[in-house]
């Protein structure tokens, strides 16, 4: 063999390696460690269990996804860290899988891109921005209580919120959706810290209240459940989307109030979902979830589903999914199949609405749609 053709052959060969695809990077933003670790690690759950399944597959048009997690321990300046250290390495969209604070600091930071994929229903992008809400608001979410109070023949509600970004939000949806429904709101502030809240709840829970509402997410929330027990309170206690998990419930089995509810997507009970494509995706993610990691999934994992099928319907349908703007028009102009199916458009960045919310009660373990208060 010549040089010459020796050199060709091997300029060629050189050729097709740099021709062969590399892995599709995602970012991933979430507290793994810390008071909000209960919220972070069961987000990663759903992105890790979706990553390897595509890979298992052979990936996305022959491309692998390479997930990488940067854990921000719900502190926004770490986040903002990891957010530029992915758009460094390239990451064409990142999971925003923290807290309020976080997610409010990292989006200054992707004015440009990447997509930015958010479950937490507190924060409600701008829809001229590159973040794209999978969750409920929580304004919709407190209408769904509001609803439910409707339907209960209620007035008033008492409520316990957290000093943090999270419950501010939280407050400012109450004082709105509760005002403009004419409903009365007595409401005390807890720090996250905080070890006992009995001298908030004696003051949201008198005799007239007929339902109580702890807003905040975390291990903090436990102390509000067990203040509730010592202090006898009869009424049905609510408790926020964040904390209607597996590992909530086993601390709180031996506190349990008379009644627990819930605010959830319809999904996790998807018996009730009327879209049997979405009954059918919801269930099926169900089932793949405990199967995997031998727990009952939770509204978390089912949101942290959803910011996956949205990240997938991106990753195969739009020719460059680096192309921020072309995915920000495409999601803008697509409804996304899911365990319910987002809708974005040019005027609203959240895919789901009050609609797509349930009030739901434990039940023997089981979180089911809750019966109206009599």
């Amino acid at each position: 063999m010549s040089r010459s053709l020796l050199c060709t052959l091997l300029v060629c060969a050189a050729g097709a390696v740099q021709a062969q695809p590399g892995p599709i990077l995602i970012g991933e933003v979430a507290p793994l460690t810390g008071p909000a670790a209960t919220v972070g690690t069961r987000l990663n759950k759903a992105s890790k269990m979706w990553a390897d399944d595509i890979n298992a597959k052979g990936g996305i048009n022959g491309r692998k996804i390479e997930l990488v997690t940067c854990n921000d321990e719900a502190r926004p300046e770490k986040a903002v860290a990891c957010v530029r250290d992915m758009q460094e390495k390239g990451a064409v969209m990142v999971f925003g899988n923290s807290l309020t604070a976080s997610l409010r600091a990292m989006q200054p930071l992707v004015k440009q891109g990447p997509l930015l994929l958010i479950p937490s229903p507190n924060v409600v992008p701008p829809a001229d921005s590159y973040a794209f809400q999978v969750s409920p608001s929580d304004l919709h979410l407190t209408e769904a209580i509001a609803k439910y109070m409707k339907e209960s023949g209620l007035n008033k509600i008492g409520m316990v919120a957290a000093t943090d970004a999270s419950g501010e939000v939280g407050v400012e949806s109450a004082k709105k959706v509760f005002g403009d429904q004419k409903m009365e709101l007595r409401l005390a502030r807890i720090d996250l810290r905080a070890t006992d809240a009995s001298t908030q709840l004696a003051n949201v829970a008198g005799q007239d209240i007929k339902l109580v509402y702890s807003s905040y997410t975390g291990a903090g929330a436990v102390t509000v459940v067990k203040s509730f027990k010592i202090l006898g309170l009869p009424q049905p206690l609510m408790v926020s989307y964040g904390n209607m998990s597996e590992a909530f419930v086993s601390l709180i089995k031996d506190v349990a109030p008379p009644r627990l509810l819930g605010t959830s997507v319809i999904a996790l009970v998807p018996e009730h979902l009327s879209n049997a494509g979405e009954r059918e995706r919801a269930q099926a993610f169900l089932d793949a979830y405990a199967k995997r990691y031998s727990e009952k999934p939770d509204m978390i994992n089912l949101l942290g589903k959803a910011e996956v099928d949205v990240a997938e319907a991106v990753l195969r349908k739009v020719p460059n999914p680096a192309d921020a703007a072309a995915a920000k028009k495409f999601l803008e102009s697509t409804p996304v199949e899911s365990i319910q199916n987002q809708r974005f458009s040019p005027t609203n960045h959240v895919g789901l609405d009050a609609s797509s919310v349930m009030i739901v009660e434990l039940k023997d373990g089981n979180w089911i749609k809750a019966q109206p208060i009599r």
